[in-house]
């Protein structure tokens, strides 16, 4: 399944740039741009501001994070545990 628009609480990987191959949950969107969190070493509070054409759209959609973000509570140890899950899922599918 093809994932045609990001949307707050959407995972993605990145495909260019020092961070390609890393995973990320939308945390916002600003037109063309994504801002993204890894609840590591970008922190909700400090989203990384990445292209949209830099990125892959995955068909992951936390929509607990979501709300919680919504709402404004500071969820980085959410975010990793759920993207965590997701790399674990993905190496066990082959990717």
């Amino acid at each position: 399944m093809k994932v045609q628009e990001p949307v707050i609480g959407g995972a993605c990987e990145s495909i260019a740039g020092r961070d390609k191959g890393r995973l990320y949950l939308i945390v916002g969107i600003e037109g063309e741009a994504l801002l993204l969190a890894d609840g590591k070493y970008r922190l909700l509070k400090d989203p990384k501001r990445k292209n949209r054409k830099h990125v892959r759209l995955l068909p992951v959609f936390r929509e607990d994070i979501a709300a919680r973000i919504g709402q404004g509570k500071d969820e980085n140890s959410q975010i990793r545990a759920a993207l965590l899950r997701l790399a674990e899922e993905r190496r066990g599918a082959g990717k």
